[in-house]
């Protein structure tokens, strides 16, 4: 069995869309759905809100339902949005990219905690991803079968180059995305190791090949949380959650210094709206 059943379906377009629903949320709320900033910073849960809220000044907003999801930090053209994913895994993120990229991100940061598979990549250590398996379901269905997903080169770019320049300390590798979060074993992790992969966590893959369907940048860091080894699981999810807070407050620097040198370079694309066909674990 393959994913998607179907081998054809990468040809034909979607029934239900992000700008299906948009429109849909507008004319029953009697309303504009929000304007949102081009580059967003994806977390998951609303732990940070009151991080970001008291120091990057940032105001809340809703996006397509009640409770606020984003905190717009800065203004004008150079503002970040912090948005807080509700769940985890590959579906939620599909939806939520589709839905921002509907209401004009155009740039995405990925800022989530993932397992480590080598031994020097230590917890709270923070990881730039190179690459992400596709060991999930979703991206299959946005992108003809392919071993990897590949972040956008350019922003990607800039990431390491914006750590490097705040002599940040990080690895830079492959990662490992699966949606079964208690069905990773031994020998997956002995196989993925001497392939160089560092981590392993739920979203990367869906993340860069959903984002690349839709015309938009994406890039994702991550911190580690827990360690695969022979031994064993070992988790420091505390430790790791509250180096977070440190690594969101260089993702919004890196994405606001990202924002000042498109600028200067004269390449600010406007937003794509609509689906189009597709080409040919934070825990």
């Amino acid at each position: 069995m393959t994913v998607p059943h179907r081998a054809s379906k990468h040809r034909h377009p979607s029934i239900s869309t992000a700008a299906r629903y948009v429109n849909y949320w507008s004319k029953t709320q009697g309303r504009s759905p929000p304007a949102l900033p081009r580059r967003v910073i994806l977390v998951f849960g609303p732990r940070l809100q009151e991080h970001v809220r008291k120091n990057h000044r940032g105001v809340p907003r809703s996006i397509l339902r009640i409770a606020p999801e984003m905190y717009v930090t800065g203004t004008g053209p150079g503002s970040v949005g912090v948005y807080f994913v509700r769940g985890v895994g590959g579906p939620q993120i599909a939806i939520d990219i589709e839905d921002l990229a509907e209401l004009g991100v155009r740039d995405f940061l990925l800022l989530g905690l993932a397992g480590s598979l080598q031994p020097e990549v230590a917890p709270g250590s923070i990881v730039l991803c190179r690459r992400a398996l596709r060991d999930e379901g979703t991206s299959h269905h946005y992108a003809r079968s392919a071993r990897f997903a590949r972040p956008s080169s350019s922003l990607t770019r800039h990431l390491r180059e914006f750590l490097r320049k705040e002599r940040v300390p990080f690895a830079e590798g492959p990662s490992w995305t699966t949606d079964a979060f208690y069905r990773e074993t031994a020998p997956e992790l002995r196989a993925y190791r001497r392939e160089g992969i560092l981590t392993v966590e739920m979203e990367a893959a869906t993340l860069f090949t959903v984002a690349r369907y839709r015309g938009c940048r994406a890039a994702a860091l991550f911190v580690v949380s827990d360690v695969l080894s022979d031994r064993g699981w070992r988790p420091k999810f505390v430790r790791s959650r509250n180096r977070l807070e440190d690594v969101l407050d260089l993702g919004v620097a890196a994405m606001r210094a990202e924002d000042h040198l498109s600028r200067s370079k004269g390449r600010v694309p406007s937003p794509k709206k609509g689906t189009r066909r597709a080409p040919v674990r934070s825990k």
